[in-house]
C-alpha cells in the first residue's frame, strides 16, 4: 500500500475566532477526498437550515453547547465529545445555545 498525501496536524485552539455578527467559518484541514472545517458560534448563532445533496458529514462538538436542527425531526444535542453523523440528502441546521459559545468540527466529502 502506498500513502498519498500530507500529514496534517493544527491546534484547534489556535484557529477559533468569533464574530459578533454570525458564526465564524474556518478551515482546517484539505485532502483529495476530505475537507474538514471549523464553526466558532458566539451565544444563539446559527448555521442556517441546509442541504448536502451528494455529501455525508461528521459533526463533532469540540466545546459549548447547541444543536442539530432538522424540519422534521427532533433536534440532536450537542456538548462537547458529541459526534454525529448525517446523511447526504437530509436537511439540517446548527445552533448554538442562548448562553453559550460553541465549536464544532465538521469533516464531508471534498469539493464540497
Amino acid at each position: 500500500m502506498t500513502t498519498q498525501g500530507d500529514v496534517q496536524a493544527v491546534n484547534i485552539n489556535d484557529l477559533k475566532r468569533y464574530s459578533p455578527q454570525a458564526r465564524v467559518n474556518l478551515p482546517v484541514f484539505g485532502s483529495k477526498d476530505l475537507v474538514t472545517r471549523m464553526n466558532c458560534y458566539e451565544p444563539g448563532q446559527i448555521t442556517p437550515l441546509h442541504i448536502h445533496p451528494n455529501d455525508d458529514e461528521v459533526v463533532f462538538c469540540v466545546e459549548g453547547r447547541g444543536a442539530v436542527t432538522f424540519e422534521a425531526r427532533d433536534a440532536v444535542p450537542l456538548l462537547p465529545g458529541s459526534i454525529v453523523s448525517l446523511p447526504a440528502g437530509l436537511a439540517h441546521g446548527i445552533e448554538a445555545a442562548r448562553d453559550s459559545r460553541m465549536v464544532v468540527i465538521y469533516t464531508t466529502n471534498a469539493g464540497y
